[in-house]
């Protein structure tokens, strides 16, 4: 057994370490990092620009969205555009610079949770990723969204009726969290115990969970504006942002090493959503689809599957990712300058 799994197996963390972890979090949360990491170029942050001026200039879905169907208030993300019209409206009891802290912290507090709680408080240092800051300051509608998931994987696994009305919630708040929780219960269902595929071989159930990773990444890729048009979602004819091969290369890399201690990686619930991930930005590579959103919402799991990997195998990835975070603050701030 390794480290991961033996601390699962017992010794559960207190509240008062998790306490102070929060309280950690929070203090290093409300540091203007926007600020100081981007020397005052906070139009570099495009979605924060782009909520800043939603809301100043009134503008607002709301107003002419036909809302006759319950889908369109999962396509329209109807729960964020109400959030916004409140904050238009001086509706809420702060103003939309507070409102955006929070989602902040509250979503680096679980990220920083799920860590902590599988692999202690060293690997956290891998959280301090461009691809978390700019999820945690920038895309906040996805922030808030997965930390609703978060909550769920957090607090609520055991209850199945709390949690789906939880994850439909968060749909409302960003439609790919859907996505989302249909690759959570898959990972449920491939489990190795007391799961419907429990009986199937390790072999199988990873090429399940590869082979359903490589065709969602064909979803969102060339069949992307096919399938949002059938639904009649507005984003369907949206620019989408791909990734370089260069940059995911580390990622398909990663994805290699996983499958050489494939059996391993399986066990836990967070090796299979990683597979999953992992699976679907490789496709990308040649669909020229965009990646970071995925690998920034599922960033603490690729940290825990990494040090839940058997010893051979962490002594690769641990330095390897060490080395690839340094190289994207490189790359990082050499595009601010």
């Amino acid at each position: 057994m390794n480290k991961l799994s033996s601390k699962r197996a017992g010794d559960p963390r207190d509240r008062g370490n998790y306490l102070i972890l929060v309280l950690l979090v929070v203090l290093i949360s409300v540091i203007p990092w926007p600020e100081i990491v981007l020397s005052g170029k906070l139009e570099l942050l495009w979605d924060r620009q782009v909520y800043e001026n939603q809301i100043t200039t009134g503008e607002n879905i709301l107003k002419y969205q036909d809302f006759s169907s319950a889908a369109s208030y999962f396509t329209s993300e109807y729960t964020w555009w109400y959030l916004i019209q409140t904050l238009q409206n001086g509706a809420m009891p702060f103003g939309y610079q507070i409102f955006f802290q929070l989602i902040t912290t509250i979503y680096l507090s679980s990220a920083a949770i799920i860590v902590y709680k599988r692999c202690g408080i060293l690997p956290l240092v891998f959280m301090a990723s461009p691809l978390i800051f700019d999820l945690a300051y920038s895309q906040l509608r996805s922030a808030l969204a997965i930390t609703v998931l978060y909550a769920v994987y957090i607090f609520f696994r055991r209850s199945a009726v709390v949690a789906l009305v939880l994850c439909l919630f968060a749909a409302t708040i960003h439609t790919t969290m859907v996505l989302f929780l249909a690759i959570y219960i898959l990972c449920l269902l491939t489990a190795e115990d007391d799961a419907p595929f429990s009986r199937w071989s390790p072999e199988l159930r990873l090429a399940l969970v590869l082979g359903a990773g490589f065709l969602m990444g064909l979803v969102i890729g060339p069949l992307r504006e096919t399938l949002l048009s059938l639904i009649g979602d507005r984003r369907a004819h949206y620019q989408d942002l791909s990734s370089s091969a260069l940059y995911l290369s580390f990622w398909v890399g990663l994805l290699g090493l996983f499958l050489m201690d494939y059996r391993n990686i399986l066990r836990t619930v967070e090796g299979r959503f990683s597979l999953f991930i992992l699976a679907l930005v490789s496709v990308n590579i040649f669909t020229g689809s965009y990646s970071l959103r995925f690998l920034a919402l599922a960033y603490p799991f690729f940290i825990i599957a990494v040090m839940g990997s058997r010893p051979s195998i962490r002594m690769i990835a641990v330095p390897a990712l060490g080395v690839y975070l340094a190289l994207q603050w490189y790359f990082y701030f050499l595009g601010i300058k």
